[in-house]
């Protein structure tokens, strides 16, 4: 049976201007990553095909990935190929991941044809026999190649988007978990609105305004700044989303942002 949609999670691996993809012996070449399976997001996704593909210590790398908002999305041009690809349409969900230094990517998964781990150069995404669809080349001019420097994805509600967008709060607050502890000032963030993905922005890290608790960190910022008018707001706001045991586990950050790319 053929699905009316297909999705899929792909990561581009980025390090020193050049990106990792997948070399299919003779046959070209593609991002890390593939469909889901039925029950699955696209992190787990993501996450399973690392593993698969990567090994078993590439799945971690799931963790710190920075999600492109907007997906590549196409309807196969004729039936045949449809059937081929078992679906009528496909949607792409793209991922980057600044990989360390330290940390070697290499193809591990049985299969019958030649396929390796081979990195190119930023730019070569681009290059008509590295990537020959047109539209994908596209989606990746317009969506991939000017995020590449973003370290974080973070997603706010359509009222606060617009609101750090106008300038009206430049402080978005955070439970100082494990991946904000990754945070450093002037680090890129990739700031896109959850109800309509497509509108993003980059914002430059300013300074991260840590403290023990809400009520903390509101003796040391002007309240507006967060997009609330005062702390007792902000609680009330923000008890559908974290627990008093959350806030006494991690800590809060506030994160001070400077729009650079609207």
């Amino acid at each position: 049976m053929i699905k009316d949609i297909s999705y899929s999670a792909y990561v581009l691996p980025v390090r020193d201007g050049q990106v990792a993809l997948l070399k299919y012996g003779e046959n070209g070449y593609g991002p890390i990553g593939g469909r889901l399976d039925d029950g699955e997001d696209f992190k787990s996704a993501l996450r399973r095909e690392l593993t698969e593909e990567l090994g078993e210590s590439a799945s971690a790398l799931a963790d710190n990935v920075v999600e492109i908002p907007v997906s590549y999305a196409f309807r196969h041009p004729t039936p045949e190929r449809a059937k081929k690809r078992g679906a009528y349409a496909e949607e792409h969900h793209f991922y980057i991941l600044h990989v360390p230094d330290d940390v070697e990517l290499n193809f591990c998964e049985d299969r019958a044809e030649e396929i390796s781990v081979v990195w190119v150069d930023h730019n070569d995404l681009l290059n008509p026999q590295i990537t020959p669809f047109d539209d994908m080349r596209e989606f990746y001019s317009e969506h991939i190649l000017p995020n590449m420097q973003c370290r974080f994805s973070m997603s706010l509600q359509n009222k606060y988007y617009e609101m750090v967008r106008s300038g009206d709060k430049d402080i978005e607050l955070r439970l100082y978990d494990e991946k904000r502890r990754q945070m450093r000032n002037n680090d890129i963030i990739l700031l896109y609105d959850a109800q309509n993905p497509s509108e993003y922005m980059q914002c430059r890290i300013v300074r991260l305004h840590i403290a023990a608790s809400f009520a903390d960190l509101s003796k040391k910022i002007s309240m507006p700044r967060t997009g609330f008018a005062s702390l007792e707001k902000l609680m009330h706001a923000i008890s559908a989303f974290y627990d008093e045991d959350q806030e006494s586990k991690y800590g809060i950050v506030g994160i001070e942002l400077e729009i650079i790319r609207p």
